[in-house]
């Protein structure tokens, strides 16, 4: 049984090589031409993107944002100038000394 399982799958991977040969053999020239500009143009663009840049979490929104655009108070990631006076503004407001 298991002499047959491999005989069968032996056999189809000579007709799936085959099938793949047969077909890069009746391809036209234009064919050709135009795999071979996917091919450029794909490995262009893997040339032009860029590193991936660490994203970082505002202490404010919660919201994930470039860490190229961090504003940092008080050892806090903030997104925007804005959420970071209003987290000094919060923290003032709760931290007043009473009378």
């Amino acid at each position: 049984m298991r002499l047959l399982m491999w005989l069968v799958l032996a056999v189809l991977v000579y007709f799936a090589l085959r099938k793949n040969f047969r077909t890069r053999q009746n391809k036209t020239p234009s064919e050709s031409a135009a795999s071979n500009e996917w091919a450029d143009a794909t490995s262009t663009y893997s040339a032009n993107r860029k590193e991936s840049e660490a994203m970082l979490s505002c202490a404010h929104c919660q919201v994930y944002f470039p860490a190229s655009e961090v504003v940092v108070r008080n050892q806090q990631n903030f997104c925007c100038s804005e959420h970071a006076e209003q987290a000094d503004r919060a923290k003032n407001a709760t931290h007043k000394p009473t009378k």
